[in-house]
């Protein structure tokens, strides 16, 4: 009953966006579907007790191996919660907004959800693709003709891109299902296939490219920045929110467990890779003068960091990468909104173009200032305890790569208080009255800084949730 629910509330309530095309209350349905949609996964959380739940198990097309099978554990609850709690305020985003064709849009955002929401229930690998893939399709659309300046060139290579690293992960799936004694794709079923060593050790690549340029890491990144800067901002909220984290649930559900001798022989790669990519990101946004770029490198910074604890392949190290997961959602909903609430009232999101703003929209820089908090992990913020737990994990595989990972922290604060002081202080450059935080602006932020801080303070829901499946994982590998 509950996959059911969650797949068909925000697909109908699309469907009847595409058929019906009003334009008043668009973004009203959008709205209310998305929030029907949390209350579902809220109850989900109630009621689970900490083992797998399989909500709906049926043959498909057997042939194929191809089995309509949901569920969760822990982790992919995590997923469900994450994704229904951050929808309702990508579509809030522009409410009360005039918008180009707003049925549409909105239909497209809850098309994506619909999607989102099918991968992390999915417990069979074909069925996984399947929701994977179709992902992309209302993504490709909403910035193809939603999107900023050269958005078909930008949105043509993030489709390439995507497209290339789902057609490695399929020949992968299917690889695994040769060499099983049936056609079955199901998790369980690939999880013990016990692959000899050596093919494991290219099976990882092909399997974990798909995720890798999802997440992305270096040097698999280059389509992000230009894509996320040119994007709508829902989109771009939608591709950093919650689209990376399929790649990082990918690599829990597939990689793991398929591959573990691969992923003992790459690991050390894959943990480089992403903390150059942390480094390299975090250096690059202090040289940006659009803070929407910045933000972009922001987030692949802070995607290689969470990489690299995910592949840590310790306790401290995964449940910290899911965490930490978490706080970057909310992270990145809150910066993206600001800064759409400054291009709002500047008329541009160059940083150049901003300045003290502190003395004309006083309640909107005290909101950034919270947010910034949250951004360079400041102890009783979200994303202390997640940076914290991933650091202890790296220190567990060696000290020097917890050094470099704890350097990100400092570019993090470096280039997040040069946005600050090039936007909020310095000179007053305004001669005209410029509207201050609207109660849109702060049902929109406190919301999400409360949260942050609540579970600064708080983590156990989440820590609680989360590491019973964790060491089940732990406890199947070699």
């Amino acid at each position: 009953m509950i996959a059911a629910l969650l797949l068909l509330i925000p697909f109908l309530a699309a469907t009847l966006l595409v058929v019906l095309r009003p334009t008043k209350h668009a973004r009203s349905v959008a709205l209310i579907s998305s929030l029907a949609t949390l209350v579902v996964v809220l109850m989900a959380w109630a009621t689970y007790a900490g083992s797998p739940v399989v909500l709906a198990d049926h043959d498909w097309v057997p042939a194929w191996g191809l089995r309509f099978v949901m569920g969760y554990d822990g982790v992919g609850l995590l997923m469900l919660i994450l994704t229904a709690v951050v929808f309702p305020f990508i579509i809030g985003t522009k409410y009360g907004e005039k918008l180009q064709h707003p049925s549409l849009v909105n239909a497209l955002l809850l098309y994506t959800q619909t999607f989102l929401l099918g991968v992390f229930m999915a417990q069979n690998a074909l069925l996984f693709y399947i929701f994977y893939e179709l992902t992309l399709i209302p993504v490709f659309f909403l910035l193809l003709y939603w999107g900023g300046e050269r958005r078909r060139a930008i949105t043509i290579r993030f489709f390439i891109y995507t497209l290339l690293g789902g057609l490695s992960l399929l020949f992968g799936i299917i690889y695994c299902m040769s060499q099983g004694p049936t056609m079955n794709s199901d998790f369980s079923a690939l999880a013990a296939l016990n692959l000899p060593i050596g093919v494991q050790h290219w099976l990882f690549w092909v399997l974990f490219l798909a995720f890798a340029i999802k997440l992305p890491i270096f040097p698999f990144h280059s389509w992000q920045p230009d894509t996320y800067t040119m994007a709508p901002m829902q989109g771009t909220m939608v591709l950093a929110a919650v689209m990376l984290k399929m790649g990082l649930y990918g690599v829990i559900k597939l990689v793991f467990p398929i591959v573990p001798d691969g992923v003992a022989f790459w690991r050390e790669t894959v943990i480089a890779l992403s903390l150059i990519g942390a480094v390299y990101g975090g250096i690059i946004a202090f040289r940006q003068w659009d803070l929407k770029r910045l933000i972009a490198y922001s987030s692949l910074s802070h995607v290689g960091l969470i990489c690299a604890g995910l592949f840590a392949w310790n306790s401290y190290g995964i449940t910290g990468s899911l965490y930490q997961a978490f706080a970057h959602s909310i992270l990145v909903l809150c910066t993206l909104y600001l800064c759409s609430a400054l291009k709002e009232r500047v008329g541009s999101s160059e940083m150049g173009a901003m300045g003290g703003l502190k003395v004309r929209t006083p309640r909107l820089a005290a909101l950034f200032l919270l947010v910034l908090l949250n951004a360079v992990a400041l102890p009783l913020t979200q994303s202390f305890i997640g940076e914290w737990l991933m650091f202890l994990g790296l220190w567990q595989v060696h000290s020097w790569l917890a050094v470099v990972a704890v350097s990100t922290i400092v570019l993090g604060a470096i280039y997040m208080l040069y946005a600050y002081q090039r936007v909020m202080l310095g000179p007053d450059k305004w001669q005209l009255e410029m509207p201050d935080a609207s109660n849109r602006d702060h049902l929109f932020l406190v919301t999400l800084i409360a949260i942050t801080l609540i579970l600064g303070v708080y983590p156990a829901p989440i820590l609680d949730l989360v590491d019973p499946s964790v060491q089940l994982l732990l406890s199947s590998l070699p």
